[in-house]
């Protein structure tokens, strides 16, 4: 098989030859009959989203969940070139977080599926109890942190919590910290109105990451003390960004970038259930949230808003438009930078003879109303293993 276009970070397409998952050559473009791809297309590294909730109606917290419906929302983000996913689990009560960490373990038994899934986000519980920060966690299961139920819940995810999401002002926050960072699990600032003090003794007690920044906040707040600034000039503080164009207007995605450096900025989808299905009404765990025309996930007459309906390739792309970053930088925030945040080992994205595929192959359609252009895929491989794109219009 022939994949031509142009690598990230070079100026010329090229043909790969792919034989049985390998790189058997690369050359200068040269076929006008290539199998995948055009002179257009860009090859681009897989993807490691580090918030994923559910998609397609599929909750991770559903207690009939399956590990088909795991496999098949794994098969579906890898057709986005989606590589590694950590899945989210939720404010809930304790008994639901443990079943979710056990069945995650177990599902991690299987070969390609612990390579999938390096580990578990616990969005929640310790987060703050108020309207508004909250966001769409269930008001009843928000507690304080609690560092024996923590220690229970990694040992049902036998160790494999990578980060746990929390808010700084909660009362225990502080020695929660100091624990869980301890236990060499990386502490997220999220769902809270901390005060700059909260936040810089959170992160003085190990916390190094701001989750979604600029949502899960308040939609009032004062225009200088609130927690925005303090995490934006943090530079302990990496930031996940949800860069779908609602969660973040451009404007402020661009400052965001510009305050935390490219270095510091991972991009996510926070994708959740309800993406992807028809316009309506759904639940998250016991929250009522509705689907809008548009796309917009969020409570039902508010403008809090229940996770997104982004693929994360899309993102990366709109990251490149809307902010300073390059291309390249984009992905950079989308795969290299949260696998070193999580100590997760991803191998060397190259394309070299005798290397495995593993790459994206995607081109771009302007948007002619001037908006980000749209991510089309041609083709995907991960690890050798050929993925059949997503039905696109």
């Amino acid at each position: 098989m022939i994949v031509q276009g142009i690598p990230l970070g070079a100026k010329v397409p090229v043909d790969i030859g792919i034989r049985e998952g390998m790189v058997r050559s690369v050359s200068k473009a040269a076929s006008t009959q290539a199998d995948r791809g055009s002179p257009e297309a860009i090859i681009a590294p897989t993807l490691f989203d580090i918030q994923v909730n559910g998609a397609f109606g599929i909750d991770l917290l559903d207690p009939e969940l399956t590990a088909a419906d795991v496999e098949r929302l794994n098969q579906w983000l890898a057709q986005w070139g989606v590589a590694r996913w950590i899945p989210t689990l939720i404010t809930a009560p304790f008994e639901t977080l443990a079943r979710g960490c056990r069945f995650f373990t177990t599902l991690r038994q299987d070969r390609s599926l612990a390579r999938a899934l390096p580990g578990i986000h616990l969005e929640g519980p310790y987060i703050s109890p108020e309207d508004g920060p909250r966001g769409a966690h269930g008001r009843a299961h928000v507690r304080p942190p609690d560092i024996d139920e923590f220690d229970r819940l990694n040992e049902a995810a036998d160790g494999a919590i990578r980060y746990v999401t929390l808010a700084p002002e909660v009362e225990g926050a502080e020695s929660f910290i100091r624990h869980v960072h301890q236990q060499g699990v990386v502490v997220a600032l999220g769902h809270h109105q901390g005060s700059a003090d909260d936040i810089a003794r959170a992160v003085d007690a190990g916390a190094r990451l701001s989750t979604h920044l600029g949502n899960g906040m308040a939609s009032q707040m004062n225009r200088h003390q609130n927690p925005l600034w303090p995490q934006l000039a943090e530079d302990r503080l990496s930031a996940s960004l949800i860069a779908d164009g609602v969660h973040l207007p451009p404007a402020v995605l661009k400052t965001f970038v510009r305050a935390k450096g490219p270095n510091r900025i991972i991009l996510t989808s926070d994708i959740t259930p309800p993406a992807g299905l028809p316009p309506g009404p759904y639940k998250l765990g016991d929250v009522d949230v509705e689907v809008t025309p548009s796309g917009r996930i969020c409570l039902p007459g508010t403008d809090l808003l229940a996770g997104s309906g982004l693929m994360l390739l899309q993102g990366v792309v709109n990251a490149a438009h809307y902010t300073d970053l390059s291309l390249e930088q984009a992905f950079a925030a989308a795969r290299d930078t949260p696998a070193r945040l999580f100590g997760v080992d991803i191998p060397l994205s190259q394309i070299t003879v005798g290397a495995k595929a593993d790459f994206i192959v995607f081109h771009r359609n302007a948007d002619t109303a001037g908006g980000p252009p749209k991510a089309i895929v041609d083709a995907v491989w991960i690890d050798g293993t050929p993925i059949d794109p997503p039905s696109q219009s």
